[in-house]
Formats: C-alpha cells, sequence, structure tokens
C-alpha cells in the first residue's frame, strides 16, 4: 500500500468542513490531508480503493472529496460493486451512480 495512502487512513475519516474555518488545528488537517492526496499514484490498487472509500466524510471537505473520488475510480477492477452493499454514505451512493454509466 502506497504511503501516501496510509498516512491517510491514519488521519481518519473528513470530518466536516466547517471545523476548519475557525479551528487552526482542523485547517491544518486539510492541508495534510490534501498533501497527501496529491501524493497518491494512480492507478490504485483494489485494495487502496477499498481503504480510501472509509475516510469520506458528511460533505465534500473543501472538493477533496472529488479528488478522492477520481482517484478512487482508477482502481484496476472499479467499480467494486462490494463497496456499494450496505453503506448509504452520500459519497458511496454517488459513486455507486458514477459506476452505472461504466461497462462491466
Amino acid at each position: 500500500m502506497q504511503k501516501a495512502v496510509k498516512e491517510l487512513l491514519v488521519l481518519g475519516p473528513f470530518p466536516v468542513s466547517e471545523l476548519a474555518l475557525t479551528n487552526d488545528s482542523a485547517l491544518e488537517l486539510v492541508q495534510k490531508i490534501q498533501a497527501q492526496i496529491e501524493q497518491i499514484k494512480e492507478p490504485v490498487t483494489n485494495e487502496e480503493a477499498k481503504a480510501l472509500c472509509t475516510l469520506f466524510g458528511p460533505d465534500d471537505y473543501f472538493g477533496l472529496v472529488q479528488s478522492l473520488m477520481g482517484i478512487l475510480e482508477t482502481a484496476p477492477s472499479w467499480p467494486i460493486r462490494e463497496l456499494f452493499q450496505n453503506n448509504d454514505n452520500i459519497w458511496i451512493k454517488l459513486l455507486e451512480n458514477r459506476a452505472r454509466l461504466i461497462k462491466t
């Protein structure tokens, strides 16, 4: 697993964006997450894609969710259908809808 992916996983799921607007440490977290996302080399492995899907929070986290979604979609077996089962996260649902456009 790539170092950047591991480091993102250590940082944990993306918090609510609003926190970064009033809290310096939360703003630093946004910057750390962005830096790690930018270090991910594509394509990611299926294992990395599955792990990265656990990071989605309640909002788009300053557009970083969209960046991460694009990275996930580079996995060789994308769409990874098992990720969509029993998952009500809005971003997973959006990925599922986008995956419907992919012929498999």
